[in-house]
């Protein structure tokens, strides 16, 4: 295995040879630069001189030494803590395929939703179905991001790619909004983000106040389902079979109130979850089936509900 190259361009690693070539277009979209590009680490001085020794080994072309030494700090912490968190975003950060990054990230979102994490693993998230092809999905991890947490560097990012979409669904004049407010929310200092949303504007035009507008004759882009030099989409996790019995979780909160006012929602739209207390969060399942291909349509019906989910093994019914 080679090594990853380190340089970032609109939050996203390139890929050299990493990944095979199926994987390559998700992969580009999906591993982002070094945790510490955009966030400091949240564990101890000790997490995070592992996640070091795991960063240099993978970009050392040792990857599954670099990813053994993650897997070994989770391995003796606690899974309820903000520490497994962080370990959980190194680890999709140096993962070896799409899939599994997107396990890890996904997990971040539904079960840590208090961990710092939890804005790049949505924006991540995105990406990857954008590779997919899915814009819907994408917009969906995006929206959540600008309606549930407010640092600017993450509502910015958000914005940007919420404008790359728009244009990629043909629609300039949204597209050109979504730029609008992503460059009003960057930094000054945010040199590669500024560049990109810069990129993405000249298909705008600047009106007199400054703000961006859709110019008059459309910018035609093809479809996104045709991904980067024709690899292949990444097929669904859903699929795999695993033994025991498994269940579907929407989230997980620090309160019961939180809990229960989404297990109301759900009720109102006909799907029965249950509240599950577990160390410090109330976890809202959804449930109990035999194999993971099994739960996969009622999956497809939460995520279009606009529900982030995540197949669990089951807790012993009561």
């Amino acid at each position: 295995m080679r090594a990853v190259g380190a340089g970032r361009a609109g939050g996203c690693l390139t890929v050299r040879r990493v990944l095979p070539n199926a994987l390559a277009a998700a992969a580009f979209m999906l591993l982002a630069g070094v945790a510490s590009a955009q966030a400091p680490a949240r564990g101890s001085e000790a997490d995070s001189a592992v996640f070091a020794r795991a960063q240099v080994l993978v970009s050392a072309g040792e990857g599954k030494e670099g990813r053994a030494v993650v897997d070994s700090l989770l391995a003796r912490t606690p899974t309820g803590s903000l520490r497994y968190a962080e370990g959980l975003f190194w680890r999709a950060t140096l993962a070896s395929n799409a899939l599994d990054a997107e396990r890890d990230y996904r997990r971040i979102a539904v079960e840590y939703v208090l961990s710092p994490r939890v804005p790049a693993a949505l924006t991540r998230l995105a990406q990857l179905e954008m590779a997919r092809g899915d814009r819907s999905l994408a917009r969906q991890h995006l929206e959540r991001l600008l309606n549930e947490y407010p640092p600017r560097p993450a509502r910015a990012t958000a914005w940007y790619w919420l404008g790359r979409i728009a244009f990629e669904s043909g629609a300039a004049d949204r597209g050109c909004v979504a730029l609008d407010s992503a460059r009003a929310l960057t930094g000054a200092d945010d040199v590669e983000l500024t560049n990109q949303i810069a990129s993405e504007a000249r298909r705008c035009i600047t009106r007199a106040d400054g703000s961006l507008a859709a110019a008059s004759t459309p910018t035609v882009v093809p479809p996104a389902a045709a991904t980067a030099r024709g690899a292949a989409p990444v097929k669904s996790g859903l699929t795999a079979a695993r033994s025991g019995q498994v269940t579907i979780q929407v989230g997980a909160y620090p309160t019961r109130a939180a809990a229960e006012k989404v297990r109301k929602r759900l009720a109102a739209q006909k799907f029965h979850a249950r509240i599950v207390p577990a160390g410090p969060y109330f976890r809202v399942r959804i449930g109990r089936y035999p194999t993971r291909s099994s739960a996969a349509p009622i999956v497809k019906k939460l995520r279009a509900a606009h529900y982030d989910t995540i197949v669990v093994d089951a807790e012993p019914a009561p």
